[in-house]
Formats: structure tokens, C-alpha cells, sequence
């Protein structure tokens, strides 16, 4: 259950306090549609399709189905379990978008809401919360990790570790986007490292903004998998699909 905001912890008050005194000194758009005034609007809030029910119980993918899809049956995803908050279309495709390519910061707390209202109806026992890395060209040219920004207030809101050092990115890799499924396992190949004094026997949670095939959190979780931890859940703000039934 989401905290009484009694409960909530001073730090991630604190925290989200320190946003809206920004957007109060610097007023932002609407990383949906470029509404003034807010981060994030209603409308878009609204017309967000959000995955209620019909996925995969393993993978997350969105499906009309009950338990696991063909694809866990087969062959199960090493994580224990990946959920996503919404479908990538529409005004959170935008938002993620503005996150990741337009500097626009402050979609990462106001994005980070629904992912903290989603993870605090599942009964994960999570350790850690670590974001999945981004690559030190990509830091360098974003200044930032957007995974990072979607992190660090869940884990300020539940008292759960945020360690950004748990697992790192360790040779670059080129986009994932227009790659096949098969072609995005490979590019992912062998791209991640954890540190051992960190995860070992640990549950972690890895956050991300989207996940597609899941190639990504798949690689992050052989190498924390590796280095001792004991279980790895995936949670993302959006999942691409091909096709979806109705959410």
C-alpha cells in the first residue's frame, strides 16, 4: 500500500519539495504535450495506457493471457518477475522522449509516481534498487542517467538502498532501436558488470525507462546473477509491444 503522507519518508518529501521550488523558479511544460505550468498534466495522466491486467506473470509482456506467455514456458526470463507501468504510446512515449533526449530532469521524480504506486502493490522483496547504467558517452552528452532519475525516488519513498554502483556499464554499445530481438541480445552481449561486495545475496530491483524485448534487463541480471545475487526483479515506466488487447 502506498504510505499515509505522515509515513512518508522526510527525505523523499524533501525531495519532491525540491522540484516543485524549482518549477516555481523555472516553470516547466508538459513532457506530453508542452502544457505550461506543470510536468506532467491530467490530460496526459489520462490518456496514458496503463497496464492493469493481460500480461505475461514472468516477463511483464502485455498479452491476453492468464499466467505465462509461450516464450516463458518455453524458455523462463532469468528475472523473477519485470512489470511496467504503461504502454509506450502516446503522451508517455512524449514524456520519455523529453526525459531522455531534451534534458528535461524533472520528468524523473513527477514519472517516478505511478512506478512507486505500481511497486507498492507487489510483493517483491527487494533489497537494492539499482538503475540500469547507461553508457559513459551517453552520460556525457545526456550529463545524466535517465534510469537513475526513475530510481532514486522509488527508492527514497520505500527506505530501500539506492546504489547506482551495484552494476555499471563496461564498453558502449549501439542503440538498440530497429534491432531485432535476437540482434538486441547480442549487442547487449556481455556489456554489464556488478560488484560482488554489493549484490551478493541480494534481491534487486534493476529500474528502467522502457524495455522492449527485455534484452537489456536480461544482460544486467546474468551479471548480478553471477556475482551472487540471490534474485532480479525489473520494473520500467513503459513497454513497447507490437500489439496490446485492451489495458
Amino acid at each position: 500500500m502506498i504510505m499515509r503522507s505522515g509515513m512518508v519518508p522526510w527525505n523523499y518529501r524533501t525531495y519532491r519539495l525540491l522540484w516543485g521550488v524549482l518549477d516555481w523558479i523555472y516553470p516547466p511544460r508538459c513532457g506530453g504535450c508542452g502544457k505550461p505550468y506543470t510536468r506532467w498534466c491530467s490530460d496526459c495522466s489520462a490518456n496514458t495506457l496503463v497496464i492493469r491486467d493481460h500480461f505475461c506473470d514472468r516477463c511483464g509482456n502485455p498479452a491476453d493471457l492468464n499466467g505465462l506467455c509461450d516464450d516463458c514456458r518455453s524458455a523462463p526470463c532469468i528475472l523473477t518477475s519485470i512489470r511496467s507501468y504503461a504502454i509506450y504510446e502516446g503522451p508517455i512515449r512524449e514524456a520519455i522522449h523529453s526525459l531522455k533526449f531534451k534534458g528535461d530532469m524533472g520528468l524523473g521524480e513527477i514519472l517516478a509516481r505511478p512506478m512507486i504506486q505500481l511497486f507498492s502493490t507487489l510483493d517483491w522483496p527487494v533489497n537494492i534498487i539499482a538503475p540500469v547504467p547507461s553508457g559513459l558517452d551517453r552520460r556525457k552528452m545526456r550529463g545524466y542517467n535517465q534510469a537513475s532519475l526513475l530510481a532514486l525516488p522509488i527508492a527514497l519513498y520505500f527506505g530501500i538502498p539506492f546504489r547506482s554502483e551495484a552494476i555499471k556499464k563496461v564498453r558502449e554499445t549501439r542503440t538498440q532501436v530497429g534491432l531485432s530481438a535476437q540482434e538486441r541480445r547480442e549487442n547487449v552481449r556481455n556489456t554489464f558488470l556488478a560488484r560482488r561486495d554489493l549484490v551478493f545475496q541480494k534481491s534487486i530491483l534493476l529500474v528502467d525507462d522502457i524495455t522492449t524485448t527485455g534484452a537489456t534487463l536480461v544482460s544486467c541480471a546474468e551479471t548480478l546473477l553471477e556475482q551472487g545475487a540471490s534474485q532480479v526483479f525489473g520494473l520500467t515506466l513503459a513497454r513497447a509491444v507490437l500489439e496490446h488487447p485492451q489495458v
